[in-house]
């Protein structure tokens, strides 16, 4: 069927061409790198260039690897290019004459185009013509440059196809299965390839028997087949199977490189001509029946016409020693296996014999009868002993026939007992670990210890006994503190933790003066705070600086880290500035008078200063309780300005009064 590849190419091979060159371009796989220069044909020919990336040399140690060939003269010359060319790749292969007598005629008549169709994708072809080259002496496992100049060309005039890696990689071409048949004989698949690439070159088909085997290459025929418009098929043939058979088949494409595709989906097909109606096996299964004291194999089929009987096969091996036990009529669906050992296991095959031919042979299940000895013995001496990081488990035997024992647990008081570990083999150590970084914080668990016996009965359980909770030893800090200022108060906010940690009992609220050099605790919280996630620090003073952090607390004095610091300060009232204030000359000097203010200050600040004075002179200070003081210093005549300032006890200055000049009479 591959002739179906030539007969496709034959339907594009005259397709019009593009009148234009093509920039190189360099593609890698497991054969090699091809280096395609042109597709414009009749050119020149080429010296082709290549450097191993992430050598360390002085200088760029580039390698001359090719220098293309003129065009065939003659299609013998062209055959015999190709034949010598098809030694390079395994996915060459060498046309018949006449395809290629046909290509030389198209070749030798296009002067100046890119006349080549499908056949211009091809590397073998390309190379034929001295378009392109196939470099074999790549290393898999390296990168390489190329690079492409005219034999004609100055030296220094080059094309660069880019960088490779060899092998090259996936290609995104897909192959999706549209319909399949079987006669008995041959089996037919057809499917559409999605995002078709040029350089694709052929398929690997894969086969399984269904249930029996692995998947391996079949060696399938396939071919490719042009669709409408611009839609690709690979066409897969299967002769080598048998009759009566499920096959599943997986398709990959390769391209000329040796590059492959992702899988296709997998299809599963049988093999069957109408007219055996041999019927196919649906379902298989063994099941212990221990009432009757045997395996029951039970299958189910597509039909019961033409079907004579039911063989039933046994083996003690999978792969060997196939017996058969048994006949079962064609309406059956169930046969009794009572010739068996309890614990023993065993495999299973059917074969079915029809009117025409008989039946391959079915895929294995295995089957056990169960023992069905009671446990009745519960393990004695049931203990628990726990340490820091792990609970230690140990016990007695339960009785001779002890297969080996489960662990059991539950947490709190209502819940019931589950199986908590993997079976524990009698015989060995009895003693059994639980690591308490796998068990719940916060939670106390019940424990118990149950044998199974040879014929996997559970027995009763151990006495109960009970493990004390473990908590962490550290709590979550508390998060994202915020300060509310009020009149009187310094108001802290922050995260309610108790629903990010339920083991939080409380907070305790540290704080440090601006005068102090650690955190000292001001207020735990009891019972009765349930859990605020605020405190009203209410002993604050003005002018002072506060910094503040929070930490939980919780059962047996466990304790979070602190919380980011956050600061309170309220600054002190300002000084309130002197008003009403008068300047009055007598003859006893100028007279400063001003209003009394709301609060009396510490003393007062008289100042005095004239246009011609640099800056303001202190001229007296007197007492918070006066309102006026009389400069006798003051020169008649001389145009004084005074203003005052209001001081209190800790040296803080009020604004300075607006300056008011003396007037003299």
């Amino acid at each position: 069927m591959k002739n179906l590849l030539y007969r496709a190419l034959i339907l594009v091979c005259f397709y019009p061409a593009a009148l234009h060159a093509q920039k190189p371009q360099a593609t890698a796989g497991p054969y090699g790198v091809f280096i395609r220069i042109d597709k414009l044909l009749h050119g020149p020919q080429y010296v082709v260039e290549r450097l191993e990336t992430g050598k360390v040399t002085a200088k760029p140690d580039w390698q001359p690897v090719c220098t293309t060939e003129k065009g065939p003269t003659s299609a013998r010359d062209l055959i015999a290019r190709l034949t010598l060319l098809s030694t390079k790749n395994p996915m060459y292969e060498i046309p018949n004459d006449s395809l290629t007598a046909l290509l030389y005629t198209r070749y030798r008549n296009a002067a100046h185009a890119d006349s080549l169709g499908a056949y211009g994708e091809n590397p073998q072809y390309l190379e034929a013509l001295g378009l392109g080259f196939l470099d074999t002496d790549v290393m898999q496992g390296k990168r390489y440059d190329y690079r492409v100049r005219a034999l004609e060309s100055r030296v220094g005039v080059f094309h660069n196809p880019g960088t490779v890696s060899v092998p090259g990689s996936k290609f995104a071409t897909t192959a999706t299965a549209v319909n399949q048949n079987a006669n008995g004989q041959v089996v037919n698949i057809q499917y559409l390839l999605k995002k078709p690439n040029p350089y694709i070159a052929g398929a690997r088909v894969l086969r399984a028997t269904y249930g029996q085997t692995d998947f391996a290459e079949c060696g399938a025929e396939w071919g490719f087949r042009k669709g409408k418009k611009d839609s690709l098929f690979l066409i897969v043939t299967d002769p080598n199977v048998r009759r009566k058979m499920l096959y599943s088949y997986v398709v990959y494409l390769k391209d000329f490189l040796g590059n492959e595709s992702n899988a296709s989906d997998t299809i599963t097909i049988a093999n069957l001509r109408p007219q055996e109606e041999i019927p196919v096996i649906h379902h298989i299964n063994a099941v212990s029946q221990e009432a009757e004291n045997a395996i029951a194999i039970s299958w189910k089929l597509s039909s019961t016409k033409d079907l004579r009987s039911v063989e039933i096969w046994r083996s003690e091996k999978f792969d060997a020693g196939f017996q058969k036990i048994g006949l079962a009529t064609p309406t059956d669906t169930v046969y009794y296996d009572n010739r068996v050992e309890p614990v023993q296991g065993y495999y299973y095959q059917i074969r079915l014999n029809g009117t025409y031919d008989i039946s391959g042979e079915s895929v294995k299940v295995s089957g056990m009868l169960k023992a069905s000895r009671p446990a009745l013995v519960s393990p004695t001496h049931f203990q628990l002993k726990e340490s820091r990081d792990t609970l230690t488990f140990r016990w007695q035997p339960a009785d001779f026939d002890t297969h080996g024992y489960y662990i059991y647990f539950a947490a709190g008081q209502t819940d019931s007992l589950q199986r908590y570990s993997d079976i524990i083999l009698a015989g060995k150590e009895l003693k059994y670990q639980v690591p308490v970084k796998k068990l719940a914080l916060g939670t106390g668990y019940r424990w118990a210890v149950v044998a199974v016996n040879t014929s996997y009965n559970m027995g009763p359980m151990s006495e109960i006994l009970y493990s004390q909770p473990r908590f962490p030893e550290r709590l979550a800090t508390p998060i994202n503190p915020e300060m509310i200022p009020q009149n009187d108060r310094a108001l802290l906010v922050w995260e309610n933790m108790r629903s990010i940690d339920p083991y939080i009992l409380g907070y305790i609220i540290e704080r440090k003066a601006a005068n102090e050099k650690a955190f000292k605790a001001i207020y735990r919280q009891k019972d009765e705070d349930n859990n605020r996630n605020n405190f009203a620090d209410s002993t604050v003073k003005q002018g002072v600086r506060y910094t503040y952090r929070i930490k939980a607390y919780g059962l047996n004095e466990k304790f979070s880290g602190p919380s980011t610091e956050i600061d309170y300060y309220k600054p002190l009232d300002a000084v309130l500035p002197v008003h009403g204030l008068n300047v009055l000359s007598t003859d006893k000097g100028v007279l400063v008078s001003w209003d009394a203010p709301l609060k009396n200050p510490e003393k007062f600040l008289i100042y005095r200063f004239t246009e011609k004075t640099e800056k303001p002179r202190l001229v007296a200070s007197t007492s918070g309780t006066q309102n006026a003081f009389i400069d006798r210093e003051a020169a008649p005549g001389v145009g004084y300005y005074y203003h005052i300032v209001a001081v209190e006890d800790d040296n803080r200055e009020s604004a300075a009064t607006d300056p008011v000049k003396v007037d003299w009479k």
